[in-house]
């Protein structure tokens, strides 16, 4: 796996993309990502052609359900600095073209699309986006990030038409993760739009529900914006490994890039594509060449995968899209996503404390019974009536009756942007101590609010 790390922000001088035509994008320098910074590409993954190269526009794919699924639920996940929106009618994107933003080679194709995606995303309820947990890291990345419905293209050089009505703002985001949880790589978020989208604009994807393993060799398909271009679709993967002892991802062999983080991907099930999982990391999207004209750069194409484990594979993850709805669901009240239960009601305590060294002094605590098998969700950010200021940070500890003290068994500094989320699952029962205090020395204050499931 690849990771961009430039941080450089786009020079906004290239000419408005048109609506209706590509013709007219200029130099605007490089592909940028909306973040928690202004806009940094550190969560751009890269990914690579496996063989033949399947990716097909809207207009040229033949599958008509895959092309409901990328006109009625797919997102582009947008900049705010990279719309013009001085035209409610007509929407416009700054950007380069593709060759310009990778310095591509002339023989390679989409050379003139544009790039203005970060990532991707799909509508899985009325008012829903599931995306990569790398993609919306908190509320400064929510509050720059834009989601588009309708970057596609309708012809070889046209794209769709986009208006204010096809552009979201993000609310908040409801659940996240990033970060490796009892052995799980997990990497989703759920972001609740500003408003809901209209069943005649958009229908949320259907989601696969099952908490079983995809069979290796099931047929996948994804739809999002490859290296940040309209939206593509590549109906020629399949499942290489399946991870089933985990079910946080699964390894498949589709033809993605960088910005295709957070994409729907499909499993063919019986006839019926269903969205089972999410793009989250991948191989090197491209590779230089170097001729007589110069260095120039092509799509990496890998033509021989070799053996895949659950442990190791060279292809490209995708993690489960079940663990995602389990959280949801576990904080949220939704008949389409969770119809057996209701989100439990929390319990809140407020602090206030400063000097804490990372919450090693000065914190405040309060002790929870876990029975084994019981999971708690404690956080000052992406649990009902948490709320907080400052950076602040959490530890949960066990209490060892054998010895009288306190054991630590999990913690957490930066879930959601300075706030703070622990998910924990109990192994044993016993009295476990949440303890909350300030990142460093600074001071923080607010209300930690969890519930046990």
């Amino acid at each position: 796996m690849q990771v961009i790390l430039t941080h450089v922000r786009r020079k906004l001088f290239g000419v408005l993309l048109c609506s209706l035509s590509v013709a007219c994008v200029q130099d605007s320098g490089p592909m940028t990502k909306g973040g928690d910074t202004s806009a940094p590409t550190d969560a751009l993954r890269q990914r690579v052609v496996y063989g033949v190269d399947d990716r097909k526009d809207y207009y040229a794919h033949s599958d008509a359900t895959l092309k409901k699924f990328t006109r009625e639920s797919t997102v582009a996940l947008v900049d705010v600095a990279d719309l013009d929106t001085s035209n409610p009618s007509s929407i416009g994107f700054f950007s380069q073209t593709l060759q310009e933003a990778q310095g591509l080679c002339s023989d390679q194709r989409f050379l003139n699309d544009p790039t203005a995606a970060f990532c991707s995303g799909t509508l899985i309820d009325n008012d829903l986006v599931l995306t990569a947990g790398h993609c919306v890291k908190g509320p400064l990345s929510c509050a720059s990030t834009r989601f588009v419905f309708k970057y596609y293209r309708t012809g070889a050089t046209t794209l769709e038409p986009v208006t204010s009505e096809d552009v979201f703002r993000c609310s908040r985001v409801v659940v996240r993760n990033a970060s490796t949880v009892g052995g799980r790589q997990l990497d989703y978020a759920i972001v609740q739009l500003d408003r809901p989208v209209s069943a005649l604009r958009a229908v949320p994807a259907p989601v696969r529900m099952d908490s079983v393993a995809l069979s290796t060799t099931t047929q996948l398909a994804v739809i999002g914006s490859g290296s940040g271009i309209p939206f593509k679709i590549d109906s020629g993967g399949k499942v290489l490994a399946s991870r089933a002892s985990t079910l946080d991802f699964f390894f498949g062999d589709t033809d993605t890039f960088g910005g295709n983080s957070g994409s729907g991907v499909y499993a063919k099930i019986d006839g019926s594509y269903l969205l089972a999982g999410i793009l989250v990391r991948g191989n090197k999207d491209y590779v230089k060449r170097v001729g007589p004209a110069g260095e120039c750069y092509a799509v990496n194409v890998v033509t021989s995968i070799g053996s895949c484990t659950d442990a190791n594979c060279n292809a490209e993850s995708i993690n489960y899209v079940r663990p995602a709805i389990d959280a949801y669901c576990a904080v949220a009240t939704n008949t389409r996503l969770c119809p057996a239960q209701g989100p439990a009601t929390p319990v809140t305590f407020d602090f206030a404390t400063s000097g804490t060294n990372n919450a090693t002094r000065n914190t405040v605590a309060q002790n929870v019974s876990l029975s084994a098998g019981e999971t708690l969700y404690v956080g000052t950010a992406m649990v009902m009536y948490a709320t907080a200021r400052g950076d602040t940070y959490l530890h949960l500890d066990r209490y060892e009756t054998s010895t009288n003290t306190y054991t630590g068994v999990a913690s957490n500094d930066d879930a959601y942007d300075s706030l703070s989320h622990i998910r924990y699952t109990a192994k044993v029962a016993g009295t476990y101590r949440i303890r909350v205090g300030c990142a460093r020395d600074s001071a923080c204050a607010g209300r930690v609010s969890y519930f046990i499931r």
